[in-house]
């Protein structure tokens, strides 16, 4: 296990943000999700959506976990870089599970939303702390596959690697180990970010379509209320499943 303490976004992904607010207005619109793949013949933290990849700064990652196939803790070390974090499993790895911090965004007077708390933007008319999870499989794993009991999460109800591309997947969403009833699961994540969503049962349960046969990321968001509004109204969660159906026909 990794945790490495937060830090506001770099420059350039808060500009992006910003974009995104003020054209579709409201921090959902930052619905940039976490998971792990392949970039340069490395394993990296990518934050993103659709085909867009964004920088960040390393120290935005709050924790990397890796688990072996049956669930055990294994081993997983960190190698931050400039613009992103590489991830280097044990090689008994087959689940990565990483948190990163967007932290706190308020929109101020004048509409505009700006990083910072309510405490930090005198007058916001609205103000929410955002995490982002992500579960990544590495490799085939045990089932039933065991909850990370994480703030949001996607867990698989089978092994997504014996699957193919235009198969049905069953999931369930958790939030701290319960399900998540009502809850819009995004089936294609990289390649139909505006595809259908899927509505979880009351269990939580959903099934989607893979779409890809190779890098498949399924995502989900949950916001809710705070008690204590002083430093911010609302909580938003963002969620990930990542796995790379194994390759056919070679």
């Amino acid at each position: 296990m990794n945790n490495i303490p937060s830090r506001p976004f770099t420059r350039l992904a808060r500009a992006a943000c910003l974009l995104l607010l003020a054209g579709l207005g409201g921090a959902a619109a930052c619905a940039h999700g976490v998971w792990v793949t392949q970039r340069a013949s490395e394993l990296a933290l990518v934050l993103g959506e659709g085909a867009l990849d964004e920088s960040y700064e390393p120290t935005q990652v709050r924790e990397v976990k890796a688990f072996t196939a049956a669930g055990a803790p294994a081993q997983v070390t960190l190698q931050p870089r400039q613009r992103n974090l590489v991830v280097e499993p044990a090689a008994d790895a087959a689940v990565l599970a990483v948190a990163v911090e967007d932290g706190f965004w308020s929109q101020g007077a004048d509409g505009k939303w700006v990083s910072g708390s309510r405490v930090q933007v005198p007058g916001a008319r609205k103000a929410g702390h955002y995490m982002k999870y992500g579960t990544t499989l590495l490799k085939p794993v045990a089932m039933p596959f065991k909850p990370l009991g994480t703030a949001l999460e996607i867990v698989p109800l089978a092994d997504p690697m014996a699957l193919r591309r235009g198969q049905r997947l069953a999931v369930r969403v958790l939030s701290n180990g319960q399900p998540v009833a009502g809850a819009m699961v995004i089936g294609d994540f990289i390649g139909n970010v505006a595809g259908p969503r899927v509505k979880t049962d009351r269990t939580g349960r959903a099934t989607v379509v893979l779409g890809s046969g190779g890098l498949n990321v399924l995502a989900v968001s949950l916001t809710r209320p705070r008690a204590d509004r002083r430093e911010a109204d609302e909580d938003g969660l963002e969620a990930t499943l990542a796995f790379a159906l194994p390759r056919t026909g070679d």
